[in-house]
């Protein structure tokens, strides 16, 4: 019978835990993120009325393009600002999915008017926003935090 040995290469150390942050820091660290974000959602109902108004042959193209770059500046400042902030443990999960929320924003309206283009880019920032928030109502709700507003991150 032979027994192998790995010298202790492949031990498995017990890891400390990670410090636990406090509530004040974690709510800091969550309200900081939604600022951030949240000139992004304040400015997109007045670019999703002007899309629609575009589809609806209410708006010339011309039109649409400008009020989408003045979004897409939003976006792009927002998403220099959500990857600044400091984010530990979980919250870092969230962080991430906002990043990717508005990288795909920031693509999907750069590629206007070419909607094959644009509208896979624009479903995946939703999905990932959505997402993101529901991370951190998720944390927020196991610190027995006050919920986000719902329409902080949209």
């Amino acid at each position: 019978m032979l027994c192998g040995c790995d010298h202790g290469k492949r031990r498995a150390e017990p890891q400390p835990p990670a410090p636990k942050v406090s509530f004040v820091a974690l709510d800091r660290e969550h309200q900081r993120l939604v600022r951030d974000y949240e000139p992004v959602s304040s400015a997109m109902t007045a670019y999703e009325l002007a899309f629609r108004d575009w589809r609806l042959g209410r708006v010339s193209q011309t039109g649409l393009l400008a009020r989408a770059r003045s979004y897409r500046r939003v976006v792009l400042h927002s998403r220099a600002l959500v990857s600044g902030d400091l984010a530990t443990g979980e919250t870092r999960r969230a962080k991430r999915l906002l990043v990717t929320a508005l990288t795909a924003r920031a693509g999907a309206l750069a590629a206007l008017p070419a909607l094959h283009v644009y509208r896979p880019l624009w479903d995946r920032s939703e999905s990932s926003a959505r997402a993101g928030l529901t991370v951190l109502q998720d944390i927020r709700d196991r610190a027995r935090l006050i919920p986000l507003p719902e329409d902080s991150v949209s």
